[in-house]
């Protein structure tokens, strides 16, 4: 009777002894070995992580600031892996670290000249970050520096919430949520790739309620703080024109904004696409500049009647970081944002008789805004002219003398500004990108010596000509032109247009003055204009601009359907569904039950899916036995199961490699003393082997089994 039962206790006996090493282990490492670990893993965990958040930040940071956060996380690494170095514990001590931060802040205020804002937040931030992980020692470390890191990664959405914007953070969540699964399991081994799957397999199922949240709350029409504006340079039409100015702007491939217009048979020609902007009146005999004064008109359009012809649309213009807005010539309504029936809400900018829309404060973020035109037509609320239309700078004498002899030949208005635009037609001058540089009296060596510029040149030449005759006369700023890309319109800084307006007729007149030189501009654009001009190849065809032309709908797409949804888009997604605006309470009571419905599924559906409650490793191991017996391989009551697994693998020889492999692993974790975390992490990795195994050991008994 005593060998059974000796029989019996002997897997058991066994089973313990297999046990007892990594339990001893577990109880009797020292201090150092768990400190080593920790360091190592960890470290290693939250440099990658950090790598990942700063990449997006190098685009917009100055370089010292760059060269500084890799230095110190680099120094911290060095110090990791070669531990003991007396230099190194000095500059990674909490003094130096201190002394390193005020550093900073010092350096970043006198190279910003401001402090509180945007760009030198996000700079002091990024050294910041670098010092604590130099500085990092403990858990409760860690977990303040993962706060912060996401934090970091979160401001880049301060400069671009673009899809590439998007993309870029993906990689350092998953370094993130790597990160977490290194510090929950300290000083405990496991892949990388399976980490990596845990998070991956997180963030879908997190992915339904993120969806959720997403149509339920959309985005506030404002930030959640406001920053004092940043003065940075940005790329676009500023308040004043000098010779070359306009030039420089049109070498730029940059968008300047994109038009979605409600109807494609309204689209007007290129030759009709003026986009307004500043208003050029003040001239010192060089410099073109907008008037301090501005005088506005009342124009609601609830009560104006739209004539045929009009033309409605809707702007969504990038932040340039000025007071103006863009509009066909010659706009009948005001900027504004409207609801679902159409009816305009609060203007976002007000008009000036001159015709330009100005904000109420800069533009410092993309702007989305319905517009009402009036193609060709002129401004009904124009003012008449005052002296400032009439003001010349005594530095242009040739052009005053060449006005008066022409002027005594043309007494009338209209024939007179037709004799300039003749002048430019018939002698040889040449449109250009790259004229000769002028001196004091620029107009004078324009027009009888270089005889060659860009549309500003042409521009002011005119609008002098015509002042110098006692007409009233101004220069106009915007965008000429613009490239449909499928259902919409992109208006980029290349298409960067200056043109005359002379108050001729008691009203103000718009003249062309480059396209009695370049007509080929006017009606085709810059590239038609400039065949020889190293612009074409990106303004012109071929299959890179191809790509930038959808890469642009997709990111137009983008902008429109995620960043832009806001409450507008999320009644209007309710009515598409014919449903009516819910409630607030409904609205919180829909997020709380599904959230209940799909945490329960995602955490219940695992339990009910294992064999009467068992432990997912005993779970797999039952799978495993059920495989085998089905193949006629039943283990004994006294048989070990590493026996058992060999003996299952010598039947099967074509599975017997597959069959070792899962078995010994499987009977491993049956009998580890891992933490329920890291016990997970690694039967992720046999679940698949163990699903194809199964199939395949099912194939083969059918392929078996004699024919009916």
């Amino acid at each position: 009777m005593s060998a059974p039962t000796t029989a019996n206790h002997e897997p058991a006996r066994r089973e313990t002894e297999h046990r007892e090493p990594d339990l001893g282990k577990r109880l009797f490492s020292s201090r150092a070995d768990r400190r080593r670990n920790l360091e190592f893993r960890s470290l290693h965990a939250l440099a990658a992580l950090l790598l990942l958040v700063q990449l997006p930040h190098l685009m917009h940071l100055p370089i010292w600031i760059s060269v500084l956060g890799a230095a110190v996380v680099g120094l911290r690494l060095y110090d990791l892996h070669r531990p003991g170095r007396a230099l190194c514990e000095r500059l990674l001590s909490p003094l130096a670290l201190s002394t390193l931060g005020a550093v900073a802040a010092l350096l970043i205020r006198v190279d910003y000249g401001y402090f509180l804002g945007r760009d030198p937040c996000v700079a002091f931030l990024f050294v910041l970050v670098a010092a604590k992980f130099a500085e990092v020692r403990r858990t409760s470390d860690t977990t303040l520096l993962l706060c912060l890191a996401a934090f970091l990664l979160l401001t880049q959405y301060f400069y671009s919430q673009s899809l590439i914007s998007a993309f870029v953070t993906l990689p350092a969540v998953f370094a993130l949520g790597n990160a977490l699964v290194v510090m929950r399991e300290p000083g405990r081994q496991s892949a990388t790739a399976a980490r990596l799957r845990l998070v991956g397999k997180l963030l879908l199922q997190g992915l339904p309620l993120a969806t959720l949240l997403f149509f339920v709350f959309p985005r506030l029409p404002g930030p959640l703080w406001s920053l004092p504006e940043d003065s940075m340079a940005t790329t676009g039409l500023s308040d004043s024109m000098t010779p070359g100015s306009i030039g420089a702007l049109s070498q730029s491939g940059a968008v300047a904004f994109r038009v979605e217009f409600d109807d494609v048979d309204t689209i007007p020609p290129p030759a009709l696409r003026y986009w307004r902007g500043p208003v050029l009146t003040d001239f010192d005999g060089r410099r073109w500049s907008t008037s301090p004064v501005r005088h506005y008109v009342s124009l609601d359009p609830r009560e104006r009647e739209a004539p045929p012809g009009r033309i409605d649309y809707t702007v969504m213009l990038q932040p340039h970081r000025q007071d103006w807005m863009f509009a066909l010539e010659s706009p009948l309504s005001l900027p504004a944002r409207t609801n679902l029936d159409e009816q305009p809400q609060v203007p976002l900018a007000r008009l000036t008789h001159d015709g330009q829309l100005i904000a109420d404060k800069p533009v410092s973020s993309l702007v989305r805004y319905r517009q009402r035109s009036l193609p060709g037509a002129a401004n009904a609320y124009a003012r008449a002219p005052d002296d400032a239309s009439l003001a010349l700078a005594g530095r242009n004498p040739r052009t005053l003398a060449f006005a008066d002899e022409l002027r005594a030949s043309q007494p009338d208005d209209s024939a007179y500004a037709h004799a300039v635009l003749q002048r430019f037609n018939e002698e040889p001058y040449r449109y250009t990108l790259s004229p000769r540089l002028l001196g004091d009296s620029p107009v004078d060596e324009f027009l009888f010596d270089t005889q060659e510029g860009f549309c500003e040149h042409y521009a002011a030449a005119f609008v002098v000509m015509m002042r110098a005759a006692g007409i009233p006369s101004r220069v106009i700023t915007g965008y000429l032109g613009g490239e449909m890309n499928g259902d919409y319109m992109i208006v980029r800084q290349s298409d960067a247009h200056a043109w005359a307006e002379a108050w001729i007729d008691d009203r103000w007149q718009r003249f062309e003055p480059t396209g009695a030189v370049a007509p080929s501009r006017i009606k085709h654009g810059l590239a038609a204009a400039l065949p020889d001009s190293a612009l074409v190849p990106r303004l012109g065809g071929g299959w890179l601009t191809s790509v930038n032309l959808r890469w642009d709908a997709v990111n137009h797409a983008w902008q429109r359907l995620v960043v832009d949804f806001d409450n507008d888009s999320q009644s209007a997604f309710w009515k598409r569904l014919g449903l009516p605006d819910p409630e607030p309470w409904q609205l919180v009571a829909l997020v709380l039950a599904a959230a209940g419905l799909w945490c329960l599924a995602v955490l219940r559906l695992p339990e009910l899916r294992r064999h009467d409650g068992l432990p997912p490793v005993e779970a797999a191991w039952r799978r495993f036995t059920a495989a085998l017996e089905a193949q006629r391989i039943v283990r004994q009551p006294d048989e070990r199961g590493q026996c058992y697994i060999r003996r299952a693998a010598d039947a099967l020889p074509d599975e017997g490699e597959r069959i070792a492999r899962i078995g010994h692993a499987l009977y491993a974790l049956r009998f580890s003393s891992q933490a329920p975390a890291q016990e997970h992490l690694q039967l992720a990795g046999l679940r698949a082997d163990l699903r194809r195994l199964i199939t395949s050991l099912a194939l083969a008994r059918i392929r078996r089994q004699p024919p009916a």
